[in-house]
Order: C-alpha cells, then structure tokens, then sequence
C-alpha cells in the first residue's frame, strides 16, 4: 500500500511538471537561437545603471531570467576580466538573479497552478529591481563591499553542438526526475511517523500571518528548501485536488517566487562571490516585506486579481479555509 500511494504521488508531481518543462526547454533554446536574448540584454542595459551595476551585465542578467543560473555565471565569469567590479556590484547582481532567473519556465509553472504568466513574471521582475535598488542604496550609503571583485575560479562553458545540448538537457530533466522521487518518498516519511503534522504546528502561526494556511506547510518547505519547481510542482498537485484554498494557493505561490532554494542556490552564489548580506539576508528580508506587501494588496484588490490574475483552476477553488 506503501509504494502504491508513493508511486501514485510521484506520478500526480512529476507528469505536470514535465508537460511544462519539457516544451520550455525547447521554447528557451529557440530563443537563444533566434538572437532574443541579445536583444532584451540591450534594453535591460539602461537599467543596470539604476540598481549601481554596469550596463555590460546586463546580459548576464538576461540569460539568468532567459536560460537558467548556470549559463549566466558561465557569462559572468567571462565578462569579469574586462570590467572592474566590486564586491557590492557583484552581490547586488547575484541577488538579482536569484530573486529572478528561470522565468519562462517558473512563470509557467505558476500558471499551470491557475496564477497568469505575465502577472508572475512581472511581480519577479519588479521585486527583483526593488531589493537591488534598495540594496544598492544600502551599500552605497554606507560605502559597504566597496572593493574589487576577484573571481575564485573559472568555469567551462557547455560544448557546443545540438547533440551535447540535447545529452545536457536529458541529464538535467533525469536529476529533477531523481529528486521528485527522493523528495516525495521523504515527504511520504514524515507523514507517516508523524513530522508534517510537528512542523505544521510550528509553522501555522508564522504562515497565517503571511496569509497561508496550514494546508501549504509542505510547499513553502519544500519550495523554499529546495526550489520552486518541485514546490511548484506539490502546489501545482494541491490545486488540482482541491485540497488548498484559493488565498493560501495565491500566497504560497507569490512567497516561494521570491525565496526559494535558499541553500543550494545561496551557497551557489557565494561561491560566484556574492556576499551573505545579499544573497541571503536581503533577499530573505525584502522578499517576506513583499510577500506581506502583497498580501495587503490582495486583501484589498481580491476581485481584481478574480477576475484578470487567476484562472479557472484557482477560482474554482475555495477563497479562504478556517
């Protein structure tokens, strides 16, 4: 009965999430191809100079939101020779990143979960520029990691070559498949000795002040732990089953778009020479002010996001649960 009720929920995860990363992942290389990532670095150029960064980075950036984090650290540590940079540049723009990066396919797994694509792009970008503006001002006020940045090491780029492209890209999907299954059979743990109802109790009270119920518990810890992809993917399975109601669905989404990963990715980052004060602290901050932000926003707009934000598979679901 075990493995039964494992292998049912491993599939109800994984089959959705790979209907939207599998189509993605072709959709992004397609955009590679045709130079569009070229052109939207150019227009994110100017905007560089507003959050205290060289318009050159501008197309690290842009691939870190087109592609993914690795290939932007590939350009990065490229770029680096040519430019001097400090420390503080450096952590502002790896915040950046981590607060927005994989847009295309994480917007579409948010719209998958019945929240607009454009909305959830648009919500990341805009809450990425507003921590690095204010992180910027932060270090710049008080003349904080205001010396050069020398990289640690260097890294190889992909082989070129649609065949290697392809081998990468089946590696890539294989170690998401390993870890739903890793990550499923852990949470099918916990729930049996009885650690998802501990934790629920611990984090009920933390959670509703940010408008999540305690039907949400696993996807914030998973998403944030982890990634929002797989925490995407959970939520994705709860809406589908009814089993969240519609503000708590909404909210979860919204906090998991802005922290999420913040082990693996964190410790990525400040290995690429990102400093803590960023990479986790102000992102962790002034992401949970955005999230309440947006909560005050919700409670105040509901039928404004009713009616041009959700969909039919999170209006369907309740509003609120007691």
């Amino acid at each position: 009965m075990f493995f039964r009720e494992l292998f049912l929920e491993i599939k109800e995860v994984a089959i959705p999430l790979y209907k939207i990363l599998i189509p993605f992942v072709f959709i992004i290389k397609f955009f590679e191809v045709i130079g569009a990532i070229d052109f939207i670095s150019k227009i994110f150029a100017p905007l560089m100079g507003l959050i205290g960064l060289p318009p050159e980075l501008g197309i690290v950036w842009v691939t870190a939101i087109t592609i993914n984090i690795y290939a932007a650290l590939v350009l990065l540590i490229n770029l680096i020779p040519g430019l001097d940079v400090t420390v503080a540049q450096i952590t502002i723009l790896t915040t950046g990143i981590l607060v927005c990066h994989n847009i295309l396919i994480e917007s579409a797994i948010s719209k998958s979960a019945g929240v607009s694509f454009i909305y959830t792009s648009l919500f990341r970008l805009f809450s990425a520029f507003i921590i690095c503006f204010i992180l910027n001002s932060i270090y710049e006020a008080f003349n904080y990691l205001d010396y050069i940045y020398v990289p640690l090491f260097s890294i190889e780029p992909p082989q070129p070559g649609y065949v290697n492209w392809i081998i990468d890209e089946i590696k890539n999907l294989g170690i998401i498949f390993v870890i739903i299954v890793i990550l499923i059979t852990i949470l099918k743990i916990l729930k049996k000795i009885g650690v998802e109802n501990f934790l629920k109790k611990i984090l009920v009270t933390p959670l509703k002040f940010f408008g999540i119920g305690k039907e949400a518990t696993n996807i914030i810890i998973v998403g944030i732990t982890i990634g929002l992809q797989y925490g995407g993917g959970i939520l994705i399975k709860e809406v589908k089953s009814g089993k969240i109601d519609r503000s708590s669905a909404f909210l979860a989404l919204s906090m998991l778009n802005l922290v999420h990963a913040v082990i693996e990715d964190t410790l990525l980052m400040m290995a690429f020479g990102g400093h803590y004060s960023g990479v986790l602290i102000a992102r962790i901050f002034f992401g949970l002010i955005l999230c309440l932000v947006t909560l005050k926003i919700y409670q105040k707009y509901s039928n404004f996001y009713e009616k041009y934000i959700f969909d039919d598979t999170i209006r369907k679901l309740p509003k609120t649960k007691d």
